[in-house]
């Protein structure tokens, strides 16, 4: 949510800048390139940790690894301070649904349980990042097209969705119980 606020406040107040070129004193894109890093790690770790099969733990080190060494060649194509990760951002997205997938997959005995948090969380973040690359290609490479389809709105109900899903799953989770105090006896 921080790094939406930010955003908005870099891209819509003049004293808010990051890039001093007039041309580009609207450009934003440092902060979600550096919030898409801080973002695709922890939930790879959160995933990483979760799973059982060792396959499947392997994929996220592995995939974890490409995004990372992506995330780092990308710069050299791509000004990140006036625009997206595109490569990057892609492929962390995809990283992500295969390890949302095998998540269920392993927990799809005890699916049932609606309070699941980490169900919510799937959901979320699968609602977000299934759209979230096709919207950044066209928002790049064809903005006549991103205009015409109201992407950035799409994009804004993605982001949206995806925390009233978190929001629901926290909401819906179940209460942990207090731990008792050993020295009242």
């Amino acid at each position: 949510m921080l790094s939406e606020i930010l955003g908005y406040l870099i891209r819509d107040h003049e004293y808010f800048q990051i890039v001093y070129l007039e041309k580009y004193d609207f450009a934003n894109y440092i902060i979600f390139n550096i919030y898409d890093v801080v973002f695709f790690l922890y939930f790879y770790c959160l995933f990483w940790k979760l799973l059982r099969r060792e396959k499947s733990r392997s994929f996220i080190k592995y995939g974890a690894v490409c995004y990372l060494v992506a995330a780092m060649i990308n710069p050299f194509f791509e000004n990140v301070f006036i625009f997206p990760q595109i490569f990057a951002s892609t492929l962390g997205s995809i990283i992500l649904i295969i390890s949302i997938v095998l998540y269920l997959k392993e927990v799809r005995q005890n699916i049932i349980k609606k309070r699941e948090i980490l169900l919510w969380i799937c959901a979320g973040l699968l609602i977000f990042n299934l759209f979230f690359p096709m919207i950044l290609i066209a928002g790049r490479f064809d903005y006549p097209l991103y205009e015409k389809l109201s992407f950035r709105q799409f994009h804004y109900f993605l982001i949206a969705a995806m925390y009233i899903c978190f929001i629901i799953g926290f909401l819906k989770m179940n209460r942990m119980k207090p731990l008792e105090d050993e020295t009242r006896n």
